[in-house]
């Protein structure tokens, strides 16, 4: 328990809205970032229920990942997801539509245990669905096309999830060793494919200590928190 004054907050509800919050940002940060340069970009009410398609499924994540608030309050932020995915806004363009029921669809997979997929396999595709559903489905509400350039520009973003959430994945410290090095290798060559910048170097700084960090801690008890406040330094330098 948390305490403010008289006022007492659940730890782990805390940690679920503060990561809710920043993995939505990092959820969008990127396609309006490349988005903002072209003329067609536009922000409207269409876009509502997708803010809160992004919300039930962060919080669906960290409450599947973190293990600590029960089970079922990640279907029930899927469900919600779906039933957004669902509105006259999104439903009316269906690869949209499919797009997000497939990151509904994953979700659902990863909540039951006994489908076993918090594994390096789940990883993998955990970072693939949170890469090119939400981003994307924002691109395309925002400029109505989409374009293999931003797809591209998603990478270091698909790279820092799969390094960053290796710890969460598994428990098999020996082997999270070598599948860190590999991922955070990856995640320093997408970088080094961007302009470099001091942000960029500065990024790659970061990759390094937070690699020798999980060589030594592991997975911490505030691994989810910790993973998305990186990331959202990550994505403010590169982005």
């Amino acid at each position: 328990m948390l305490r403010i004054g008289k006022l007492k907050l659940n730890r782990d509800y805390v940690q679920l809205v503060l990561y809710v919050i920043l993995q939505s940002i990092i959820c969008w940060w990127a396609a309006l970032d490349y988005g903002r340069s072209f003329q067609t970009a536009t922000f409207s009410t269409t876009q509502l229920p997708l803010i809160g398609y992004t919300v039930a499924i962060t919080a669906a994540v960290f409450i599947i990942l973190d293990r600590q608030i029960p089970t079922q309050w990640s279907l029930i932020a899927i469900g919600i997801a779906i039933a957004l995915a669902f509105t006259n806004i999104i439903a009316q363009e269906s690869e949209l539509l499919y797009l997000l029921l497939t990151a509904s669809a994953w979700l659902f997979i990863m909540a039951i245990p006994r489908f076993g997929m918090q594994n390096y396999f789940g990883l993998v595709v955990f970072s693939i669905v949170m890469t090119f559903t939400i981003p994307v489905a924002v691109f395309y509400l925002q400029n109505q096309y989409l374009s293999t350039t931003f797809l591209w520009k998603l990478a270091p973003l698909a790279a820092s999830y799969g390094f960053l959430y290796v710890p969460t994945f598994s428990q098999k410290r020996q082997i999270n060793q070598l599948i860190s090095a590999i991922m955070g290798f990856v995640l320093v060559i997408t970088i080094f494919l961007q302009p470099m910048t001091w942000q960029t170097i500065l990024a790659i700084v970061i990759t390094i200590a937070i690699w020798f960090s999980q060589q030594a801690f592991g997975r911490l008890r505030q691994h989810l928190f910790i993973n998305t406040l990186v990331q959202f330094v990550l994505m403010f330098l590169l982005y």
